[in-house]
């Protein structure tokens, strides 16, 4: 159920973990373990051998490495949640930023995409309701230093 990094195109998010040294990468999540897999970044790529430590030991070095590893946990509970058959047809998508909320903390905001319709029935609404919970949830679970916020949007409003 983990994320694997390596099939993407570009560097992974660069990271601190306390008690490593070095240009650090993480090359994959498993938010069923609460576990992240990092090896050092040299000038000639991926070297040595894989680490694993705990999703809260990971701090990104940068804004762009945050929205890179956030992403790469939301998508790796999404994966968890439709191997599970957990993820319901309705979604459409779901998009991933970070950010402060309203009281200046770090952010997650996770954005639930839906068809668009004119009308919702309250056994939509309700169903709706019941996967943002249960993503926000196991987000909570999962102790990390951001607060998540789950939301629904509208796919066709999307760019």
């Amino acid at each position: 159920m983990s994320s694997d990094r390596a099939t993407l195109s570009e560097k992974g998010p660069q990271v601190t973990v306390r008690g490593n040294f070095g240009g650090l990468e993480v090359v994959s999540v498993d938010t069923s373990k609460w576990e992240a897999k990092f090896r050092v970044r040299s000038p000639d790529g991926l070297v040595g051998p894989e680490f694993t430590t705990r999703l809260s030991m990971v701090r990104p070095l940068s804004d762009e490495d945050s929205d890179k590893f956030w992403k790469m946990l939301v998508d790796d509970l999404m994966r968890a949640l439709r191997e599970d058959g957990k993820y319901p047809a309705f979604i459409k998508g779901y998009e991933v930023s970070t950010g402060e909320d309203s009281t200046g903390d770090p952010a997650l905001y996770v954005e639930v995409l839906v068809a668009p319709r004119r009308e919702y029935s309250a056994k939509t609404v309700d169903a709706w309701r019941g996967f943002l919970d249960l993503v926000h949830s196991r987000l909570l679970r999962l102790r990390l230093q951001r607060y998540p916020y789950v939301r629904v949007g509208e796919k066709s409003r999307r760019k």
